[in-house]
Parts: C-alpha cells; sequence; structure tokens
C-alpha cells in the first residue's frame, strides 16, 4: 500500500486545505447552516483524492485526473465560501481597505482612471480581465500535453498554493470591493462586452467578499512566471496580457489598490516557496 501511494507535494497542498476547511466549517458549525453539507462535501472529495493517490495509473482517465483533480474541484472550493465567510464574518473589512489606500492616494484609485471611463475601453478592460479564467488552465494543458510532468507538478504546487492562501484571505479580510461600498462620481460607462461579462460574473460567482487579495492578480502574475521558466518569449507576450489585466481591475473597481500589492506579493511568494520546495526534490 505505502509503496503505490503517489502522494505529491502540490497533493499535501491541496488536502491540507481540504482538511482546514473541514475543521474550520466543524468549529463554526452553529454559525453556518450548511455545515453538515460542506463537511461531508469535502471529506468526499479527500476519499476521492485519496482513491486517486492510491490508483493513479490504473486507466487513462485516472491518469489525467490524478493531475488535474485541483483544477476540477477549484470551482466548488471557491463557491463554497460563499457558505461559509458570511456566517462568520458577517462584517465586511471594506472600510481598513480604503484607509490603507488613503495612505497612497488622495482619492479612490479607480477615479484615475475616469479618462478610460468608455464603453470601448471597459469592453476591453472586460476581456483582459477574463483572462485570469484561462491563463493558467492554457498552461497546465500545455505542460501535460507536452509530458512536462515535473513541470506540471512545480506548477500545480505553486499555482495551488496561490488559490488557497488567496481563499484563506477571502475568510480573515471579507471585502466587497469598490463597486459596491465606494460612491463614484461616474458610473461605469459599458459596452454591450462589459454589461455581459459583469452580469454573468455577478450572476454565477456566489462569493462577493472575495477582494482581498486580488486573486486575479496573484494567479495571473504568478502563471505568466511559470511561462517564463519555460518560454521567455510566451512569458513577454502574456506579460502584456497580466499588465492590462491588472489595470482593469483597478479601472472596473473590483479591487483596492492593496489588494493588488498584496496579490503580487502572494504571486512572488507563491513563485519562491515552489522553487525551495522543488529545488530540495531535485525535480527543478
Amino acid at each position: 500500500m505505502r509503496e503505490s501511494f503517489d502522494i505529491k507535494p502540490f497533493d499535501v497542498v491541496n488536502l491540507t486545505y481540504y482538511f482546514f476547511i473541514i475543521c474550520l466549517v466543524f468549529i463554526f458549525r452553529s454559525q453556518i447552516p450548511s455545515y453538515l453539507f460542506l463537511i461531508f462535501s469535502y471529506i468526499f472529495i479527500i476519499i476521492i483524492v485519496i482513491i486517486i493517490l492510491l490508483k493513479p495509473d490504473k486507466s487513462y482517465f485516472l491518469s489525467i485526473f490524478r493531475y488535474f483533480y485541483p483544477v476540477v474541484f477549484l470551482g466548488f472550493i471557491f463557491e463554497s465560501l460563499a457558505l461559509i465567510v458570511p456566517f462568520i464574518q458577517p462584517r465586511n473589512k471594506d472600510s481598513y481597505l480604503i484607509g490603507i489606500d488613503k495612505m497612497f492616494f488622495s482619492k479612490p484609485i479607480a477615479e484615475y482612471f475616469y479618462i478610460f471611463n468608455k464603453p470601448i475601453f471597459n469592453d476591453i478592460f472586460s476581456i483582459f480581465y477574463t483572462f485570469y479564467y484561462f491563463l493558467p488552465l492554457i498552461l497546465l494543458y500545455f505542460l501535460y500535453k507536452k509530458k512536462y510532468y515535473l513541470k506540471l507538478e512545480y506548477s500545480l504546487f505553486a499555482l495551488s498554493l496561490a488559490y488557497y492562501i488567496s481563499y484563506i484571505g477571502y475568510i480573515l479580510v471579507p471585502a466587497i470591493g469598490p463597486r459596491y461600498s465606494i460612491v463614484f462620481s461616474q458610473p461605469i460607462q459599458g459596452g454591450i462586452v462589459y454589461n455581459f461579462i459583469s452580469t454573468f460574473l455577478d450572476r454565477f460567482e456566489h462569493i462577493k467578499q472575495d477582494c482581498f487579495p486580488s486573486g486575479h492578480v496573484a494567479i495571473s502574475v504568478l502563471t505568466d512566471m511559470l511561462i517564463f521558466d519555460i518560454r521567455k518569449n510566451a512569458g513577454y507576450a502574456v506579460l502584456l496580457i497580466v499588465i492590462v489585466l491588472i489595470v482593469s481591475t483597478l479601472a472596473l473597481r473590483y479591487h483596492y489598490f492593496i489588494d493588488d500589492v498584496c496579490g503580487l506579493l502572494l504571486a512572488f511568494f507563491s513563485y519562491f516557496v515552489a522553487k525551495i520546495v522543488y529545488r530540495k526534490k531535485l525535480y527543478v
């Protein structure tokens, strides 16, 4: 049994977070209406992962799922925060984040982007904002198709670490962002694309207190750093996308300045922790 148990560092990160959420929900079960559903859901996920680790090469499907289960479960894990955060942290912390931003700027940073507050620009910003969802998937798919399995493990470790630390940030510092907490003198002038994307995200992302730190910045910057490890030319091309994406988080009023700063720090932290862990194991 021990010889066939194929656990890797990125598995440790994922399983640790699953157990953390189970413990958190159990501790605050009196405040969380859906605590039984959450606990059993996470137990089910853990069982599935353990089965995969015990029998990773028994079928073609399992051999793929062995690497991509963090991606498959990530949507539920993110959405499950909507059943946790509002009940254990009923008061949002936006006022603190606004106060920190005021230490750097005399007005909300989104107001500096009023010059771009036109339908065409906001449509473009919205498109770039969605690259957050696709960049890591493209990277992981590329690594798997090229059979760069050690790089794939390394990338999964770094990305999993960044995702879960950002989720813990949402729990500790729940905030809904400037769109809802600040009254701006100019409403966002959105075109068809902006209106569609913002409506779609509002409808299907049930956790609204996902502001600090900026996962969009953390994951996008981290993904680009991982791409630089493989293809420098591709890394420079993606860097342009990431820069516009970061601007979009501010111009579209999804994030405060401090969110993006901490998202950037999280990207570097996750990247260098992954470097240390996998260098010790002679993986990279």
